[in-house]
């Protein structure tokens, strides 16, 4: 529908049709010619489509006097055919086609028009059906475009493994009939071969929601350049479109206007002319086509075409003129750029420098404006490095806390044990490896921490050769890529994007590379090659000294290879959790699950420590580091000593900041606080043997999450060394007895008083002064405070009217004006007096200044001293800035180069452990959480034992603990909302809590045995981007469950089975249960399919399950049928075959008529859910008729049968609680007719072998058994009745009937219904 093709010329047809003149309007004879040209071309004659457009857009060009139009601009149409702008859809063409007024010239536009229209149409849907044949889908619902590198392996070519030539991208399959307008749109965009946009986009311009930028995407021309930005589009192409569903239109805007406007529009545009700043962004663009292009212009940064898209959405700036031309002040670029790589974009900056010659002479020399300025890449700013690090050394450290945390570059890579997952910090640089992951971690690990783009995959050997030379066709379905994601850290444009390397690129280990070190160097290697680190050339890089390589980035060991000792080698490691475990514990900010790291911290906890802790349990240590944890949390609980301030600065970006040499004095004071709190701690504890443990263990916490070596003495060694470099440079006001500052002078900006306004010589110094200590720059210090002498010299001479200057003791009340002459020229950086001084003996000597740019400045006056003064000052203040700047770049320089980048690594790390780790301490005790013991094995099936476990959501003083031990897999039975999902999360967290080395909700005395897996099922959801019911979601889960979980293994499952049919819900909750039970895992497992107890399971999972249930209590005196049941959320040994559905539903304002209508429909459906009842309704009430499998277990008895002893022992029950003598009536028998119009309770006997029983009450007893005779089978007909007369009326008949039923209930009499047992009740835990 809306394509963008720039019509180009082609000089045959053009020659053809140069005798046309264009001036005169075409008559007959001209429309004669005109379809001889048409005809001679031969436009469908033997031609492919693609050359019967080209022919098309020639003969177009032809009839509009040579110039190239867009046919899908509405305008420029429009002024060919009526020489104004209106709409010209298709009805309006075909209307011009049938007016015998219009002329054939636009006739034959029209036709040709809508002929282009309709073959480009069925072009873009013939490449779209190829497209998706050809391509593939990720298994993502954030899945883009998979770009995949050539493999010299698989192709059997010898093509240098490191060399990744990307495929093309397919666009992802859509259906055509689920687009809207606006989608078809994007499609049209990316459909031509002849599009230079790169396909990355796609997906990106898809998700745009805002209508102004929806409104800038019509103006693209994908043909124009990279970043389809069309110079002579306007807003008025989206004004006069008809309006279209998902495309915004203003069509109902002034006509008038519309047209004048777009008749001065040029057709032609010399934008993007060689030398001009379109054309350079035209050129970066094509350079980083899957990068958005930010170009510095004076005071703005500006973004064109798809970019400038983006920025509209994201960053929430407006366009310029309506055109798809965006940009944002100097002073926004941080916050700009925040915005796009929180949604996932990367961003090429390019900054501009006034060219050397250019810059040369006087700002008032002409043709200043006509000179081009050099531009430069400055920084390529991702999700991975989101700090924009130009520009920053004097600035006051904000971007330490603006700026976003960088997320990490991932690759997966596919082996024979598993996914090794290495996650790359390039800000930190230090690479974490996982080995002998499955698909569901390494899914989990991408959801909670989304990677920065894009993610690399190795495939295995064998996957290349499935591939047939191909690795993208062999890899269809990536089973890694997450189902779900964690909305607190997934931007509207996050996305995965993943880049396949060759597996040649991974190194045979060999004795000097292991296996953590090969994957490592293929991962950073690749990394580094994508120019992220070095923007630069591959030859520059090479002869860079300084360049960066995978050996500077520092492996952090994931503990699986290296442990505290041999021993610990055998205990068992705690795997990441799965994506729904993470879920169902409250770590994956899901809105309906409590956040289990809000309560492991108080509010007052700093953010790097919540990261911390939902890593530390999404990802748990490894055994000898998580009691270390133990020993910290464990002695910061009970030991009362106090501690420094814990600062903790971003340290990824205090390392970028220091190797870029934009650090700033606020960065480096943050660096002294930091390692100045870590040296008072190893100091306070050192010194006091009683705390060796406790340092020994934040020792062996800091080495583990930095990866360098972390003796207490060599740490506190460092920093002291790393502290005295940056105080030596560095003015720190505040005083500390760990680094010189006891010699620290004030740096104030000069102050003249009245002589000279303040606002200026702030203006000029406090940028740089208070940075630095004096001494380090002593030399611009002197200038500066010379130049300023002089410039106040000046000034009380010349503008004041002293006879002398005197210094600091200059008296103004001996000048000759009474108040300040001065006026402060901000945008100039200079000041002037607004008139020539009445005392002044040569006026001569007084002149107009100049501007910045040279212009005189007529309304102001100085002099030729004040002048010189003033840019002699100015100049002074300039290098004091530069000399301010090249100190403290030196200082960064020192602190790499010195080997003092560790000291802050390990600072940081010990700060933010060790303020975890206490502000953990301080929330359990005020919680009243207490630590369990971790046990590596047991003697006996104990696995744990949990004293006083309460949910970690709840107030202690507000719930109701539970005391158990977990020794087995528990079968838990319950009614609803008794507390069985709450006590089975409740238990998850605690034992994931203490393996972790963390204070859970429990009581002391409590222990937990260490697991290999903890894996949560919870309730289900659909799962609609992948297709998935809520039953099929779930079956994914538990075939997870079983690859994964063993004997070693935690696993709670809750309803199973719940999506389906009872019967198969119930065979597959069997089966699913014995072979956990088998396969020995401890755990629960909760259901509400009571026939599973039915299922004859195997003996040696028998064995392994133990019945558990909830507590529940009734209240006798209860007011109605549900609100008597009371949940005491106590758990017990038993089974509960009672779910109480109708109660909770009561409880939670089910309307009564449908709560009663639920009972009697209950009647009808046997224990387990099946239909074996046929219900008729009376005038009075429900009648019930048994059929079905009361007929199959019992014969027809055609015989009068006599009352069993239990039928006798029922009898005794209802004569005891109605005090009166019961009637017997036989089968087939009337009830006496005295009993007619009283109020009866009655008891029924039904079949044998063995007998049913129900208790009803009525006012017609003959009528209701005649009811339940001839509605039943021969069974129901054949029945035995008791009746008794109640003379208090029909509420006291209900009442006894309630306490019949439940007698029976408790008696263990097979009662066919009780769901009219409700309205009395006695206390009792049966069921």
């Amino acid at each position: 529908r809306h394509t963008h093709a720039l019509i180009r010329k082609r000089s045959t047809v053009w020659h053809s049709a140069s005798s046309l003149s264009p001036s005169e309007p075409f008559g007959r004879t001209g429309g004669v010619h005109l379809r001889r040209i048409l005809s001679s071309t031969s436009l469908r004659a033997g031609q492919d489509q693609q050359d019967e457009l080209n022919q098309i857009a020639d003969s177009l060009v032809a009839l509009n006097s040579g110039e190239p139009i867009n046919v899908n601009s509405p305008i420029q149409v429009a002024m060919a055919i009526f020489g104004s702008a209106r709409p010209v859809p298709r009805e309006v063409l075909l209307e011009i086609m049938k007016d015998e007024e219009s002329t054939d010239r636009q006739r034959s536009m029209a036709d040709l028009v809508l002929r282009y229209r309709d073959l480009k149409s069925q072009i873009r849907r013939k490449e779209m059906v190829n497209a998706r044949e050809s391509g593939r889908s990720l298994s993502s619902p954030r899945s883009t475009l998979a770009t995949a590198f050539s493999t010299s392996a698989a192709q059997g070519t010898e093509k240098d493994p490191a060399a990744t030539d990307e495929t093309p991208a397919i666009i992802p399959q859509r259906p055509s009939s689920d687009r809207s307008p606006y989608g078809e749109l994007v499609d049209s965009l990316f459909a031509s071969n002849r599009s230079q946009l790169d396909p990355y986009w796609h997906e990106a311009l898809d998700r745009i929601t805002k209508p102004s930028a929806r409104a800038l995407v019509s103006q693209l021309d994908p043909c124009q350049c990279p970043m389809g930005y069309d110079p002579a589009a306007s807003p008025l192409d989206v004004m006069i479109q008809p309006p279209t569903k998902g495309v915004v239109s203003a069509h109902s805007a002034n006509a008038g206007a519309s047209q004048a406007a777009a008749a001065k529009l040029p057709k032609t545009t010399t934008q993007g002319k060689k030398g001009s700043l379109l054309a350079f962004v035209r050129e970066q663009k094509d350079k980083f086509s899957d990068c958005v292009v930010i170009t510095r212009v004076g005071d703005f940064y500006e973004a064109f075409g798809v970019d400038a898209i983006l920025l509209v959405e994201y960053c929430g700036l407006n366009a310029m003129a309506g055109k798809a031309r965006a940009g944002c002040p100097i002073k926004n670029i941080q916050a700009t750029l925040d915005c796009l790589t929180t949604s996932g974009f990367r961003v090429a900056v390019y900054e501009e420098a006034t060219d050397t010659d250019a810059s040369a002479g006087s700002g008032a020399s002409g043709g200043s404006k006509s000179r081009l300025k050099q531009r430069m890449l400055a920084q390529i700013v991702s999700s991975a490095s989101p700090t924009y690090l130009y520009d920053l050394i004097l600035g006051n450290g904000d971007t330490l806390v603006t700026s976003p945390t960088a997320r990490p570059h991932v690759g997966i890579i596919s082996e024979a044990s598993g996914y090794t997952i290495v996650e790359v910090s390039s800000e930190e640089r230090n690479v974490r490896v996982l080995e002998r992951r499955t698909a569901e971690a390494v899914s989990c690990a991408l959801a909670a921490y989304p990677p920065a783009d894009p993610l690399f995959y190795v495939p295995s050997p064998s996957e290349e050769t499935a591939a047939s030379g191909s690795i993208s066709s062999g890899l269809d379905r990536l089973p890694f890529l997450p189902s779900r994601s964690d909305p607190s850290n997934v931007g509207p444009g996050s996305r995965y994007r993943v880049k396949v390397l060759p597996s040649a690129l991974l190194e045979d280990p060999s004795s000097r590379l292991s296996q953590v070190g090969r994957v490592k160097k293929c991962i950073v290697n690749a990394l580094l090659q994508m120019s992220d680190m070095n923007g630069s050339s591959s030859e520059e890089i090479e002869s860079d000294p300084r360049r960066v390589t995978h050996e500077d980035f520092v492996l952090v060991e994931s503990g699986e290879e290296t442990a505290a000792s041999p021993s610990e080698d055998a205990r068992c490691n705690l795997s990441p959790l799965y994506a729904e475990t993470a879920t169902q514990l409250g770590l994956m900010s899901d809105p309906t699950i409590p956040n289990l790291i809000s309560y492991l911290l108080p509010d007052s906890a700093p953010a790097p420590t919540r990261r911390f802790l939902r890593r530390w349990l999404l990802t748990p240590p490894p055994p000898h580091v998580a009691d270390a944890m133990a020993v910290l949390v464990t002695a910061l609980k009970e030991d009362g000593m106090a501690l420094p301030p814990l600062a903790v600065p971003p340290l990824g970006k205090v390392l970028s900041l220091i190797r870029a040499g934009q650090a700033s004095a606020q960065v480096y004071r943050e660096i002294l606080s930091a390692m100045d709190a870590t040296v008072a701690v190893l100091d306070a504890y050192g010194t006091n043997p009683k705390h060796f443990n406790q340092i020994s263990a934040l020792s062996a916490l800091v080495q583990f999450e930095s990866g360098i070596a972390a003796d207490p003495a060599s740490v506190r060694d460092r920093c002291l060394k790393a502290m005295q470099a940056i105080d030596e440079v560095v003015a720190t006001p505040q005083h500390s007895r760990y680094h010189q500052s006891n010699d620290f002078v004030s740096d104030p900006v000069s102050d003249y008083g009245e002589l000279i306004p303040f606002a200026f010589l702030e203006r000029n110094e406090a940028i740089w002064r208070g940075r630095i200590k004096v001494a380090a720059a002593e030399q611009a210090y002197r200038r500066v405070r010379v130049a300023a002498d002089a410039l106040a010299e000046a000034v009380s001479l010349d503008f004041w009217g002293l006879d002398h200057y005197d210094g600091e003791d200059t008296d103004l009340s001996a000048s000759k004006e009474s108040k300040s002459p001065i006026l402060q020229d901000i945008f100039n950086n200079i000041f002037a007096i607004k008139q020539i001084p009445s005392w002044a003996k040569d006026h001569s000597s007084y002149y107009h200044p100049r501007d910045r740019n040279g212009k005189l400045l007529r309304s102001r006056y100085t002099t030729e001293r004040v002048d010189k003064a003033l840019h002699e000052y100015v100049a002074a203040c300039e290098g004091g800035s530069a000399a301010v700047t090249a100190v403290l770049a030196k200082l960064a320089e020192c602190l790499s180069d010195d080997g003092h980048l560790p000291a802050v690594v390990q600072a940081s790390h010990t700060n933010l452990v060790l303020s975890t780790a206490a502000h953990h301490s301080a929330s359990a005790n005020s919680l009243g959480w207490s630590q369990a013991s971790i046990v590596d094995s047991c003697d006996n099936d104990q696995r744990a034992h949990f004293n006083g476990l309460f949910p970690y959501w709840m107030d202690r003083s507000e719930s109701v603990p539970n005391t158990f031990t977990l020794d087995s897999l528990f079968l838990l039975t319950a009614p609803n909302m008794s507390g069985k999902s709450t006590l089975m999360r409740s238990t998850a967290a605690a034992s994931l809590l203490t393996v972790c080395g963390l204070c859970a909700p429990l009581e002391s005395g409590s222990c937990v045995q260490r697991f290999d897996n903890i894996f949560v099922r919870g309730a289900s959801a659909d799962v609609p981007t992948e297709s998935k019911s809520a039953f099929g979601a779930e079956m994914g889960d538990v075939a997870a469950l079983m690859r994964a979980c063993g004997k070693d293994s935690l696993v709670f499952v809750d309803e199973l089975g719940r999506g389906t049919s009872p019967k198969d819900g119930t065979s597959l909750a069997g089966a699913v249960l014995e072979a956990m039970a088998t396969a020995g895992m401890t755990g629960f497992f909760a259901t509400h399919l009571h026939g599973i107890f039915k299922l004859p399971l195997k003996p040696l999972a028998s064995d392994r399950i133990k019945t558990k249930r909830m507590i529940f209590t009734e209240d006798p005196a209860a007011a109605d049928a549900y609100s008597g049941l009371e949940w005491t959320y106590k758990m017990e040994d038993g089974i509960c075959t009672q779910s109480h559905a109708l109660v909770t539903a009561a409880r939670f304002g089910l309307p009564s008529d449908i709560l009663s209508r639920a009972e009697a429909l209950a009647l009808c459906l046997d224990v387990d859910g099946a239909n074996d009842y046929d219900v008729a309704n009376s005038a009075d009430e429900l009648s019930i008729g048994h059929q079905g499998n009361a007929a199959a277990r019992s014969s027809s008895r055609a015989t009068l049968q006599q009352p069993s002893a239990s039928f006798d022992e029922a009898v005794k029950v209802i004569e005891e609680m109605a005090s009166v003598k019961a009637v017997i009536i036989p089968p087939r028998w009337m009830p006496p007719p005295s009993l007619e119009g009283t109020s009866c309770v009655y008891l029924l006997e039904v079949g044998a072998n063995p007998p049913q029983y129900y208790v009803g009450e009525t006012d017609s007893l003959s009528k209701r058994l005649s009811q339940h005779r001839r509605k039943g089978g021969p069974e129901w007909a054949a029945l035995t009745a008791a009746a008794v007369a109640v003379q208090k009326g029909k509420s006291d008949s209900r009442n006894i009937e309630s306490l019949v039923i439940r007698r029976l209930a408790k008696a263990g009499f097979d009662l066919i219904s009780i769901a009219d047992g409700r309205v009395v009740r006695k206390a009792s835990h049966s069921d």
